[in-house]
C-alpha cells in the first residue's frame, strides 16, 4: 500500500505561526501584568511590613496610640509617649513577621529609669496587621520588674518615615 502525504494548504495569512504566538503572548502579558502586580502586592507570600503604621497598643489597664516605621533594612522605629526607640523585624512565614524593640525610659535629667523589651509576633493582611506578645519591663539595674501581655493593631499610613528615630 502506498501512503501519500497530505498536501499542505497554503495559508492566506503571510504571518508565521511563531510570530502569531509571540504577538498573542505579548498581548496577554500586557493585559495581565497590572493584574499580576496588583495581586502580588495584595497578597505577598511573606508579610512585608515596610512603611509607616498608626498603631493601637492594648495591655492590662492601658491603651494608647503609637507610630511604627518599618524600614527595608529590617529596622523598626517606635515613637510612643515615652519617646523614640529602635529595634528589628524579620519575616516569619506566609503573612507573618516578628519584631523586637527596646524602649528605654529616662527621667527629666536624662538618667535611665528602666526599659522594656518588646517582643511581638504579627499577622499582616494587606495594609493592616495585628500582633501579640510579651513586654518585659526592666529596672535600671537590669533586673526584671514585670512581664505583661500586649496586643497591637495597626494600619499602614504611608512609606517609612526617615525622620523617625533619627
Amino acid at each position: 500500500m502506498n501512503r501519500m502525504k497530505p498536501e499542505r494548504l497554503e495559508r492566506k495569512n503571510p504571518t508565521s505561526r511563531p510570530a502569531r504566538r509571540a504577538a498573542a503572548c505579548a498581548a496577554a502579558v500586557g493585559l495581565l501584568s497590572p493584574l499580576a502586580v496588583q495581586t502580588a502586592q495584595a497578597s505577598p507570600r511573606y508579610a512585608v511590613p515596610v512603611g509607616s503604621w498608626q498603631a493601637q497598643v492594648t495591655r492590662e489597664g492601658a491603651a494608647y496610640e503609637v507610630q511604627l516605621s518599618f524600614r527595608p533594612d529590617r529596622t523598626v522605629c517606635l515613637v510612643s509617649p515615652a519617646g523614640a526607640s529602635e529595634g528589628g523585624w524579620s519575616r516569619a512565614g506566609a503573612g507573618t513577621f516578628a519584631y523586637r524593640i527596646r524602649e528605654t525610659w529616662h527621667d527629666e535629667g536624662g538618667a535611665v529609669t528602666g526599659w522594656v523589651d518588646i517582643a511581638q509576633d504579627a499577622t499582616q493582611k494587606g495594609a493592616s496587621f495585628t500582633s501579640a506578645g510579651v513586654s518585659t519591663v526592666h529596672r535600671p539595674d537590669g533586673s526584671v520588674d514585670s512581664s505583661v501581655p500586649v496586643r497591637i493593631s495597626a494600619v499602614r499610613t504611608g512609606p517609612p518615615d526617615p525622620a523617625a528615630c533619627a
